[in-house]
């Protein structure tokens, strides 16, 4: 018996009647053992790994970029500052308007309160709980039976779309507030109190608040298309839906204006602003990734079964959309419209109807429709279509409850639950019912046939992949387990009419819990980063916090990913926030579009060298660059005496002495080219350097030229750590000689240098060492230099270039704004996240350029030996920000408020007043009726 049901007992023993609000409670909640269940499952799930191992359940963007954020946010507002910027990525860069931290999202108090390994077990139970009791209580409002739905609430949660979100918890924290939303609509349609316009404000502005742009649109168009077809054509129910949604979409847009109307600002000023029409195509779902509903690892998984790494086109998290074999039984199931349910047969065809829309907008630009999707108001300008793949879940679900209860539709009456007594059944199963839960295995069965007789063909044309051999086992393995479980959900659909109805759904149960219990064990849900990783104490973040420059940056150099440790070991952005490093790069899902467009960092591991090498980056104080020798040395097939002989070859970690990681030949990239290409034509006297980002023991050094050379003279030189060189004898170059070779000092070097009397052409430079040939043609070779560079030393793989002149947290450029190398004496009075001030002395009116990302919010006030603050301009001077100061003692104040802020406040500050003056009146109405009517029962 529930909690409810056991105070009634209580009071009705001792003589008193249970107060009405407890009945109206136990009318509306029923039992209180499903909510217990549904908060048991995802307690055990996020808590019992922390325990039993200590590690917790994170992965993907999660692990990188969401929990990272999170973390910042509660340790600023714990610190009693606003969450408006993030100093550590993207050389700075919003942080509230940046969406992804949620900032002020209900549940990031967590954060504030708690440490962040409980705040963030916590926080995963609560949202997981939150969507399976929503679901669950959405479904008992459609009349539906207990255990129809917390099996359906239960699939919904831990399967299909959200299970495959896991690693995007902003995308968690909007589905939590979905079915609730859900709730809110079909009772506006039912009876159109106004009550249920403040559910649907609320949980708007949850899923606002979430930060995930794509939860935002995708679930408006589903709560939309929902409303639009359960009001049908009544005018009546519409006029309901226009005024009560209506009154919703305003409230919950006004409590969550923080977020968005600061975003709206970000977005426009990010690189996601230039995608025009046809960005729907950046995402939509493959239609040939359809067989995943029904085999959920048959292009590849996480390798916990032995399988291959997902080898589809896509990317696995953003289209598994497998919700188990027996809710597809009950989409072909409740299609005979005679089919004997308690969900009506039009709340049926509601769900068919949505479940379609949904599954249309996921496929955007796979369809005739694309352009009609691109012309809807800001959604036709995001990305991820497929996530609209959530629909498609919500309807498949509640159809799936729909056939679990198996009874005539209740009309009249209170709801009653019945689908587990042992009463007769009151409709006989016939013969379409029985064998339609055939149709997954039938389905299955044809590609486990297709996968045993010709896997090659399966795999070119749905996976649009080169078939391999751990591919094809793939395809046998996966197609061969789900064939199991399909010929078991066949067998369970045919027993029902054999089977006592408590025996049934127990079987039912028993086979949800192994059917997604095993792709939930398998799947990403299980990853977890280490204790160093998310403590932010990996090896390269310790040795940053110890050698980093105070206001230096750092990044990491790895696009062709020849670090083969474990990702995110490294410290790559944004797991740098968690030990407060500041970096160049980001992970972030929007960075300011001039900033990304010129610094390529968005990507993991990427930075634009020819930018680097131009200077175009110079102002972002970049003082340690992490990479591998491998972007500086190619491994040569033998020793070349012409360009045209010049044959890169690949080998395998561990194999070529100077290259640890390996090499591969053949990596192409649109943004980052693998080649340097030859050095200029070399005049005389001058001296061309080359870095080999590693310490080795060349013995000769080769030019290669691009046309036969003039008689010249030239020497060879090996550069130290400290930029000195070491000469080695001088070699005269034959008039037409092809290629110059000569020998090296002995001992180590960072690098090689070579001076020309005379003039030589345009040229590649070449290294002997170790019994190996090394063109000097690596990407980075040109462009991180000695001189500029030196190489620090090796951690955890990587090299440390560190660049020799020291990081400029504020620069003077002059009065004609032209870069003068001038650095002031500045000192730094205070500074967070969100302000500094600093002190500088100028002897004239100068440009003072600081090193931080220019955005828009910034603005600054100045002091003058000691004068009253006055405002001066912040502009953008290339990546970051300048200000025109006068002479004298000034006193400089930064400080960063998001665009809109005030309006954004007051508008949230207006709705939430709102909901509190509600609250309190009904209240007060509650009170005022209880003592005129204090024996009401």
């Amino acid at each position: 018996m529930g909690t409810a049901g056991s105070v009634s007992t209580h009071l009705v023993a001792h003589g008193k009647a249970p107060p009405s609000y407890v009945n109206r409670i136990r009318a509306h909640t029923g039992p209180l053992w499903p909510y217990l269940i549904l908060i048991a499952v995802p307690a055990g799930v996020f808590v019992l790994p922390d325990l039993i191992s200590g590690h917790l359940l994170m992965t993907g963007d999660n692990a990188q970029q969401n929990y990272p954020l999170h973390v910042l946010v509660g340790s600023m507002l714990r610190h009693g500052q606003l969450p408006f910027w993030d100093p550590y990525i993207f050389s700075g860069s919003p942080l509230l308007a940046g969406f992804n931290a949620g900032a002020f999202y209900p549940l990031i108090g967590l954060f504030v309160i708690l440490p962040d390994r409980v705040a963030w077990i916590t926080l995963e139970i609560m949202l997981f709980s939150g969507i399976a009791i929503g679901m669950y209580v959405f479904l008992r409002a459609l009349a539906l039976s207990t255990m129809a739905s917390l099996v359906a609430a239960a699939t919904f949660a831990f399967s299909g779309v959200v299970l495959s979100q896991v690693n995007h918890v902003d995308m968690t924290e909007g589905f939590v507030a979905l079915p609730w939303m859900l709730l809110a609509v079909l009772h506006i349609v039912r009876d159109g109190r106004w009550r249920w316009s403040v559910l649907l404000g609320a949980g708007l502005a949850i899923v606002i608040l979430g930060g995930a742009p794509e939860a935002m649109l995708d679930e408006a168009l589903l709560i939309i298309a929902y409303a639009a077809v359960s009001a049908g054509f009544d005018r009546g129910r519409w006029w309901r839906v226009l005024t009560r949604v209506g009154a919703g979409a305003a409230l919950g847009l006004s409590v969550a204006a923080i977020q968005w109307l600061p975003g709206l600002n970000a977005i426009a000023n990010s690189q996601r602003s230039g995608f025009g029409g046809g960005f729907a195509a950046s995402g939509s779902y493959p239609l040939k990734d359809g067989p995943l509903a029904l085999v959920p690892y048959i292009w590849g998984g996480y390798h916990y079964l032995g399988e291959a790494s997902f080898f589809s086109p896509y990317n696995l998290p953003e289209i598994g959309i497998y919700l188990g074999l027996l809710p597809i039984v009950a989409i072909f199931a409740l299609l005979r419209p005679h089919w004997p349910s308690r969900l009506p047969g039009r709340e049926r065809l509601t769900w068919y109807l949505v479940g379609l829309i949904g599954l249309l907008l996921a496929l955007g630009s796979n369809t005739p429709l694309e352009h009609l999707f691109n012309a809807i108001p800001l959604y036709g300008h995001q990305r991820l279509q497929s996530r609209n793949m959530i629909d498609v879940s919500v309807a498949v679900c509640v159809l799936f409850a729909g056939w679990l209860d198996r009874r005539p539709v209740v009309t009249d009456g209170p709801t009653t639950d019945t689908l587990t007594t042992d009463r007769p059944k009151p409709n006989a199963l016939t013969p379409y019912d029985r064998w339609v839960g055939f149709v997954p295995f039938i389905l299955v069965l044809a590609l486990a046939a297709w996968a045993l007789l010709d896997p090659n063909t399966l795999i070119t044309w749905f996976a649009r992949a080169t078939p391999r051999a751990r591919y094809v086992h793939t395809v046998r393995e996966a197609t061969l387990v789900a064939l199991g479980f399909a010929a078991l959900a066949g067998l369970i659909v045919w027993g029902r009419s054999r089977l006592r109805a408590s025996w049934w759904i127990s079987t039912v149960v028993v086979f949800v819990v192994a059917d997604l219990g095993l792709t939930g064990a398998t799947g990403q849900l299980v990853a977890t980063p280490t204790d160093a990783v998310t403590s932010g104490t990996t090896t390269i973040e310790q040795y940053l916090a110890a050698h980093l420059a105070p206001g230096g940056r750092f990044d990491i150099y790895d696009p062709q990913s020849y670090f083969n440790g474990e990702r995110g070991s490294n410290g790559l952005p944004d797991y740098n926030i968690l030990s407060r490093l500041p970096s160049v790069g980001g992970y972030a899902s929007i960075v300011n579009g001039n900033y990304g467009t010129v610094t390529e960092t968005h990507s993991n591991a990427d930075l634009n060298i020819a930018a680097l090498n131009a200077g175009q980056l110079d102002g972002l104080s970049l003082q340690e660059l992490l990479t591998a020798p491998e972007y500086f040395l190619l491994p040569l097939n033998g020793t070349p005496t012409a360009l045209s002989q010049v044959q890169q070859v690949s080998v395998s970690a561990g194999q070529d002495p100077v290259l640890a990681l390996g090499y591969q030949t053949g990596f192409t990239d649109r943004d980052y080219p693998s080649y340097a290409g030859p050095r200029a034509a070399l005049g005389a006297g001058r001296v061309s350097t080359w870095s080999f980002g590693a310490a080795i023991r060349p013995t000769t050094a080769t030019l290669l030229f691009t046309t036969g050379a003039s008689a010249a003279a030239i020497r060879f030189g090996k550069v130290g750590p400290t930029g000195g060189i070491s000469w080695g004898p001088v070699r005269n170059v034959p008039e037409g000689a092809t290629h110059v070779t000569g020998s090296l000092p002995a001992g180590p070097a960072d690098g090689l240098a070579a001076q020309v009397l005379g003039q030589v052409p345009p040229h590649q430079a070449l290294i002997s060492a170790d019994g190996r040939s090394y063109e000097l043609a690596g990407v980075l070779s040109s462009a991180v230099r000695p001189g500029q560079w030196r190489l620090q030393g090796r951690i955890d793989g990587l090299s440390v270039m560190v660049r020799t002149h020291p990081p400029s947290p504020l620069a003077v450029t002059g009065s004609t704004g032209q870069n003068a190398r001038a650095t002031p004496a500045v000192h730094i009075l205070s500074n967070d996240a969100n302000t500094e001030s600093v002190r500088v002395r100028l002897p004239a009116p100068s440009t003072v350029v600081r090193s931080v990302a220019w955005d828009s919010g910034w603005e600054a006030q100045v002091s003058v030996n000691g004068g009253p603050p006055q405002r001066v301009a912040v502009t953008q001077h290339e990546l970051v920000q300048q200000v025109r100061l006068p002479a004298g003692e000034d006193v400089v104040t930064f400080r960063y408020r998001p665009p809109h802020l005030i309006v954004a406040t007051l508008l949230t500050c207006g709705g939430l007043a709102f909901l509190i003056l509600l609250g309190v009146a009904t209240l007060w109405r509650l009170r005022s009726r209880r003592r005129a009517h204090p024996n009401q029962q």
